[in-house]
């Protein structure tokens, strides 16, 4: 019987070595992690003399207290602020905003992967929220892309975007000519939306009317349906529809989610996004909540987070 020698992993530290070539590693021991005595072995690396472990190759590397990372996602998931959370897990808010930057890390990692894995897609609906940096004369717009009737978000990203109506003349006085970024904002989650459809996919979204040529550039098979807005009620934070069938009801509920269950998207509150970068982290954060949420229902299973 022929038993193969497990591989060991390469050096992360011989840089001058290319990554093609294979380094002359042993183990080197482990060491057992303060807060779950869990084994992590160890490599000593001949090439560089340095050494590393499996703990160097995940996101979590150099994370002290990894047993604050689930009840802080949860709290930021579900419409607390970061300032809150600190105070709820009983940590300092600077830890809160780094696992904010961890979060997304690995939500993104878990997207790609979620990606690669989903059956191509008949049917999708796009649309924009908007939201403000700071104050409401800098808004941005966050452009989603979710499956029907699934409500799975597929492709989401953050652009900033000029006021407008009588908050443009003092926006512009006061902060000067903003840049409308949505155009490449647009373009960036509908090409990956591309990814994961058919090329004869339906998509719907409202009668914004840049919306149709975005689309023919992007998706040029797509059959693209759009419908009139509709009055919002006053459930949903606006994003749902009064009365009757709603055609874009998967994408409306899913942004109605998103303020729901995101702080500083609420539309009256005190907690305002900062940094639009943050913004995106806690976007992705959520998304992980929502999409493993969803297909832990339709796969009849627990929610499993990719955490420890």
């Amino acid at each position: 019987m022929n038993c193969k020698t497990p591989r060991l992993p390469a050096c992360p530290n011989c840089c001058t070595y290319p990554r093609n070539r294979p380094t002359r590693v042993r183990r080197s021991g482990f060491f057992r992690r303060a807060a779950s005595q869990k084994p992590i072995q160890r490599f000593f690396c001949f090439d560089c003399g340095r050494g590393f472990s499996d703990a160097t190759f995940t996101f979590e590397y150099r994370q002290r207290r990894r047993e604050l990372n689930k009840p802080i996602f949860m709290a930021l998931a579900s419409n607390v602020s970061m300032r809150r959370a600190a105070t709820i897990v009983v940590t300092n808010r600077k830890t809160v905003d780094r696992r904010l930057i961890y979060f997304d890390r690995v939500a993104r990692d878990y997207h790609d992967k979620l990606l690669a894995g989903l059956e191509p897609q008949k049917n999708i609906q796009f649309d924009d929220m908007e939201t403000s940096e700071h104050t409401k004369l800098k808004p941005l717009a966050i452009p989603l892309v979710v499956t029907h009737p699934n409500r799975i978000i597929i492709s989401y990203d953050v652009a900033e975007m000029p006021a407008k109506g009588h908050l443009a003349a003092l926006s512009v006085k006061k902060y000067g000519r903003r840049q409308d970024l949505r155009a490449a904002a647009w373009a960036n989650v509908l090409s990956r939306a591309a990814t994961v459809t058919t090329p004869t996919v339906i998509i719907s979204s409202d009668s914004h009317k840049r919306y149709p040529e975005m689309i023919r550039k992007h998706l040029p098979d797509a059959e693209h349906v759009q419908v009139n807005s509709r009055r919002a009620c006053v459930a949903g934070q606006g994003e749902l529809k009064k009365g009757g069938f709603d055609p874009i009801f998967s994408i409306n509920h899913t942004a109605a989610m998103l303020r729901a269950n995101i702080n500083r998207l609420i539309r009256k509150t005190w907690c305002t996004t900062k940094r639009k970068d943050r913004l995106l982290c806690h976007i992705s954060l959520y998304v992980l909540w929502h999409n493993e949420t969803i297909l832990a229902k339709l796969e009849n299973r627990k929610r499993a987070f990719p955490f420890p």
